[in-house]
């Protein structure tokens, strides 16, 4: 690989986890940087070295690594994944398998959308559809991240260049982690809707995805013998969820294998970390309200036993009374009515026993009889804002940790100064107090980056989606797609203005490679000013299926503004 020294630009991306929102959101990323270009023809997009990606995130990387292994258009990639995104339903396609009658009573969820990344996404390609025409690819370290479930580990679908190593030997980034290593051989036959549906198989919605149960390499006797380890894989956000640990991993390596130059010299110029996560939590914390009737929720065990006991007295004196007066009707009606409330104050005297003894058997102990006396509204709070809690703390509170951790492991660390930029999916809006807001003001930033009414409405809507697998039909008739694939565009293309600034107030430590992306900062503005003049946003390079909106080429602008 090329250093920087000699004067390339060797650019670091990560995309984040967040299903359709990260996907569409990183798609936007992407068109951006396959429209600015260096002054050698080149775009940002192709010296773009190191990629990495996290659920919903590894949608468009993965696609852009099977486009470019295959010689394929970008600009078609990126036309016919928006469209793949906004049209194909895969929520509904996976519960039409799982309920397929034919399906067999080991019918894995995570497995069918496999098989349907397989063959509506990735045109059923493997590994080593990208790995034997790795040379074609401008991506020399690529990673899609997932979790070793068995080891609390990252667990890395990573795709590398050869380094020589003295003897001739060749070296490779390890595929998988320290405990699981996948050699080479297996690798190749590893599909790209499988790593999708490892590292989008989020907790609680999905099955951990089993290797190589799961796989379709274990359908093949010759290669599947040779695998001796079995363990679960799972969403890698669990681990990381903007993928940082692996950009700055691949940058390690890369500064090893360099040839004659310093290796505490960097190896990227510049890193983006694209990410659709908010930093903190839009509501606390809020008890669940009752959901039961007033009326049911005075109820105890206790007290229905009770009920249940009297009902069961008034029906056997009404049936002696029955048979005192010789009323064969009555008598078979209070029969079948006896026989029914006899079996459930049984019925509800085991459970009773049952529920009792299980609460005995934890840290309760013989004090599990006080659940009898318990209101049924009492218990339906205790119960409901437990699981609240526990979902809150799994899918939020602990995520957000892990991301703050993450950005302090880059953003803090001076290694990385001057070259590691965040491209978030809020921070152009106008419901917080956004730090573009106070910069603005304080004249941090030029006040040509003020984001337009039109940007920080955009920018709100993008953000407000949740995390799904899916566009709804009210999404889409609000042009929800629309809206993320404009915000990726237009925040990416902000904070690299942003970044250019920042470079240009100490000209004496720019570097080649900050020259050559200083002089792309005329393309850039251009394609701000396009943004804060358009009210519908970006859309991608072509007619589309959602509107029929057409974004001209950035680089036909700029060189029509300039009269070439």
């Amino acid at each position: 690989m090329i250093s920087s020294m000699n004067g390339e630009l060797n650019i670091g991306l990560a995309f984040s986890g967040g299903g359709y929102r990260a996907a569409t959101f990183d798609l936007g990323v992407l068109s951006l940087l396959n429209e600015i270009k260096l002054n050698d023809g080149r775009t940002l997009l192709d010296c773009v070295r190191v990629l990495t990606s996290v659920s919903g995130g590894s949608i468009p990387a993965l696609k852009y690594m099977l486009t470019r292994a295959k010689r394929k258009n970008v600009d078609d990639m990126i036309r016919e994944l928006f469209d793949f995104l906004c049209n194909d339903d895969l929520m509904g396609m996976a519960f039409m398998r799982l309920s397929d009658e034919k399906a067999n009573r080991d019918a894995s969820s995570i497995k069918i959308m496999a098989q349907i990344y397989d063959e509506h996404l990735f045109e059923n390609a493997t590994m080593g559809d990208i790995i034997d025409n790795f040379e074609n690819v401008p991506v020399k370290d690529y990673t899609a991240l997932s979790t070793d479930f068995d080891n609390a580990l990252p667990f890395r679908f990573r795709l590398t260049e050869a380094q020589m190593l003295d003897g001739g030997k060749v070296s490779y980034g390890v595929f998988g982690n320290a405990k699981h290593v996948i050699s080479r051989g297996i690798v190749k036959y590893i599909t790209l809707g499988e790593a999708m549906a490892c590292t989008s198989c989020f907790p609680s919605g999905f099955e951990p995805m089993m290797f190589p149960d799961d796989f379709k390499v274990s359908l093949n006797p010759e290669i599947a013998q040779g695998i001796s380890h079995r363990f679960g894989i799972m969403d890698g956000g669990v681990v990381d969820n903007q993928g940082i640990d692996p950009l700055m991993l691949a940058e390690k390596r890369m500064r090893k294998y360099r040839k004659n130059v310093d290796p505490d010299r960097p190896a990227l110029d510049l890193m983006i970390v694209g990410d659709v996560s908010s930093p903190s939590l839009d509501v606390g914390f809020q008890p669940v309200e009752q959901l039961m009737s007033q009326s049911v929720g005075k109820l105890t065990i206790g007290r229905l036993r009770n009920y249940g006991l009297i009902a069961e007295a008034a029906v056997m004196a009404l049936f002696i009374a029955a048979l005192v007066l010789g009323s064969g009707f009555w008598m078979g009606v209070l029969t079948l009515l006896l026989v029914i409330v006899t079996l459930m104050n049984v019925a509800g005297a085991l459970l009773k026993n049952k529920m009792y003894k299980a609460i005995s058997s934890t840290f309760v102990g013989d004090r599990a009889t006080f659940i009898s006396h318990m209101k049924f509204a009492t218990i339906e709070a205790l119960l409901m804002n437990r699981a609240k809690s526990v979902i809150m703390m799994s899918s939020e509170i602990f995520l957000k940790r892990l991301r703050q951790l993450n950005y302090k492991s880059i953003f803090d660390d001076p290694f990385y100064r001057n070259r590691a930029v965040s491209s978030t999916i809020y921070e152009l809006g106008n419901e917080k107090k956004q730090a573009w807001m106070s910069n603005v003001k304080n004249g941090v930033i030029p006040e040509e980056l003020t984001p337009s009414e039109a940007m920080q409405q955009t920018t709100n809507k993008a953000a407000g989606m949740g995390t799904t697998l899916w566009f709804t039909a009210q999404e889409k008739e609000e042009r929800m797609p629309q809206h993320l694939m404009a915000a990726g565009q237009y925040t990416v293309c902000f904070n690299l203005l942003v970044h250019i600034h920042r470079l240009q107030q100490s000209p004496e430590m720019l570097t080649p490679a900050d020259q050559l992306l200083i002089a792309c900062k005329p393309q850039l503005l251009v394609a701000w000013q396009k943004s804060r003049l358009t009210r519908t946003g970006w859309c991608p390079p072509s007619p589309d299926k959602q509107g029929g909106c057409v974004i001209i080429g950035i680089w036909s602008i700029y060189r029509t503004l300039l009269g070439k």
